[in-house]
């Protein structure tokens, strides 16, 4: 699947990996659920690891992989906003 995304927005060249988390280490509470998906970025090398605690859903990938396209909030915007912007951008793309 991330090969796949990575074509379609265009970051062929990263190098993605995950990294399986125990969930007891890290997890964080969002939206009502216990749960960590996020990622490292390094423009330089473009190399990411996206890491979770649990299995990574198609939408997981995508959002996480725009965070690699849309690297931050517009001047403009919170951080929170940015946030919900590139959720609701992975759901309409996971949804076509």
């Amino acid at each position: 699947m991330i090969k796949k995304w990575q074509h379609i927005l265009r970051i062929k060249e990263w190098d993605i990996t995950t990294k399986l988390l125990d969930l007891k280490n890290v997890s964080i509470e969002y939206n009502g659920h216990k749960y960590f998906v996020g990622i490292e970025r390094n423009f330089d090398n473009k190399k990411a690891v996206i890491y979770h605690d649990r299995e990574l859903k198609e939408e997981d990938i995508i959002h996480e992989l725009l965070h690699i396209v849309f690297p931050k909030p517009n001047h403009d915007e919170t951080y929170e906003e940015y946030e919900q912007w590139i959720t609701d951008v992975a759901y309409n793309l996971n949804n076509i």
